[in-house]
């Protein structure tokens, strides 16, 4: 039985060397054995001491434990890997680029990037919400700073201009679902808008999920092809019983996560772009629904998670 929490000098004992760190790798990808990426065989591989890969023996192409994962051509260590795995994973909240590079030794570009591989193997896929599913909008990042007050020689006593009132915030937009006792789904969105929401949930619910939302104009729509509750905070109504159904109306469960990465990105990231918004939400999400599960477990999970999936630094740092 594993403990949930994996202490530091557990791990080290785990991962004493390179060796032990490839080994663990090669368990968590291949429970059953090595897997030909080419020809699909299972357990039908040979060691090859001098280059330390595998060949096949039935299409005989070489592979190692990194090739399709965001690991692939990687020049770290494999237990360089297992370090910034481990430390992503039990933290709480993350870990900035600045901290991982202090901590690993590498620079703050090869912590970045590594950071941005490792939450595209934090990203789950396919994830259909049903029963309760609670749907709410969130901004990510801090909100802005109180703007300067503009210089006037004729007048000190006139206070700063106030920031703009509704949704004219150029900070970028989720759109979260949360299964009230299950797991939650982030999806990123250009705006509160009506196609942009149903564009967004079209893949997330179950055709027998009861939606429950605030009441934002974009989620009415949802009420035409299934159950639709909703609470009035304009009019400070934050939980309800509905008579209809007997539900317990309200959005806790997913404002709960909203400020669960909300602290995330303020506290740990300062500052998260459109561009990268979905893998640091994908990794908030991945942290809620996996926190019940051994540390050791999550780590694997990740592992299996990213076979199938690259992330060249290029693309990171190319136009968005």
């Amino acid at each position: 039985m594993i403990d949930a929490a994996l202490t530091l000098r557990a791990f080290n004992d785990l991962f004493p060397d390179e060796e032990a760190a490839r080994a663990w790798f090669e368990r968590a990808r291949w429970p059953d054995g090595p897997v030909c990426p080419v020809c699909g065989c299972v357990d039908h591989a040979c060691w090859l001491k001098t280059i330390r890969r595998w060949e096949c023996t039935a299409c005989r192409r070489q592979f190692s434990v990194t090739a399709g994962t965001p690991m692939h051509r990687t020049h770290l260590p494999l237990l360089t890997w297992a370090q910034a795995i481990y430390l992503i994973v039990a933290s709480s909240k993350g870990i900035s680029a600045v901290k991982l590079a202090e901590m690993l030794g590498v620079s703050y570009e090869t912590a970045w990037h590594l950071g941005h591989r490792i939450r595209a193997m934090m990203a789950e896929q396919n994830t259909l919400l049903s029963g309760i599913v609670e749907i709410d909008e969130t901004y990510a990042g801090a909100p802005p700073r109180k703007r300067a007050k503009p210089e006037r020689k004729d007048d000190d006593r006139d206070p700063p201009p106030p920031n703009p009132k509704g949704r004219g915030t150029k900070r970028p937009l989720l759109l979260v679902a949360a299964e009230r006792g299950g797991d939650v789904v982030t999806k990123v969105i250009p705006t509160h808008g009506k196609a942009a929401v149903a564009e967004a949930l079209s893949s997330v619910l179950d055709a027998d999920a009861v939606a429950m939302t605030d009441g934002l104009p974009a989620y009415k729509h949802l009420g035409a092809a299934r159950t639709h509750l909703s609470v009035n905070h304009s009019q400070r109504e934050y939980a309800r019983t509905d008579e209809a159904t007997g539900h317990r109306v309200h959005v806790n469960r997913v404002e709960s996560f909203n400020g669960f990465l909300g602290r995330a990105v303020v506290g740990v990231f300062h500052f998260v772009s459109p561009k990268h918004l979905g893998r640091y939400a994908g990794e908030a999400a991945f942290r809620w629904n996996r926190k019940a599960e051994a540390c050791l477990e999550r780590m694997a999970r990740l592992v299996r998670n990213g076979v199938g999936r690259t992330l060249p630094y290029g693309f990171l740092t190319g136009a968005a």
